[in-house]
């Protein structure tokens, strides 16, 4: 039988089931299988219990390369207390970024997205990268650069509010503190 909400009124019904739906994906957390350049999968749901680091980067991006040796050292680090996953952003083949990463010694997972969107992640420029609760909840997001001591104590902040950030809004670096 087709409920009444959908007879009647199927804008109304859609809606109802999209809400439905969203409710579902909220209490189950951020979650996407994106190739890894080892030819693995990385999933964000193997890294639940823990804080992730997710970092949408490109190789033709200065910022995005400046930053790795940052994100790298914070990896070091706190090693299986957060988990770190860089996510190329462009449509290239495995053997084109993998210089870029050994070039940098990067040993965190790097994720390849083939240019797409990942729902969840509203990514508004690069470099951008979120933070992700332990319970699979988008945290933070930053908008620019980051380095180790920013990300460090960014996640001390959440940690001592229980995971919700205490401004509302993203948090981002103005032009001038990009200046050297």
């Amino acid at each position: 039988m087709i409920p009444r909400c959908f007879r009647f009124c199927p804008r109304v019904g859609l809606i109802l089931l999209a809400l439905a739906l969203g409710a579902s994906v909220r209490a189950e957390g951020l979650n996407f299988t994106l190739s890894a350049l080892n030819g693995s999968s990385v999933r964000l749901a193997d890294f639940r219990s823990q804080w992730v680091i997710v970092n949408f980067w490109a190789t033709w991006c200065t910022p995005c390369l400046l930053e790795m040796p940052e994100l790298e050292a914070f990896y070091q680090t706190q090693r299986g207390r957060v988990a770190v996953i860089g996510v190329n952003f462009e449509e290239l083949a495995p053997g084109e970024i993998r210089p870029f990463a050994e070039r940098l010694g990067i040993t965190f997972p790097i994720a390849l997205s083939g240019g797409k969107l990942i729902p969840g992640f509203p990514l508004k420029g690069l470099p951008t990268t979120f933070l992700v609760s332990p319970t699979g909840h988008l945290a933070d997001t930053h908008l620019g650069t980051v380095s180790a001591a920013l990300l460090t104590e960014r996640l001390a902040e959440l940690e001592r509010n229980a995971g919700h950030p205490a401004k509302p809004q993203a948090s981002q670096l103005t032009p001038e503190a990009l200046r050297p």
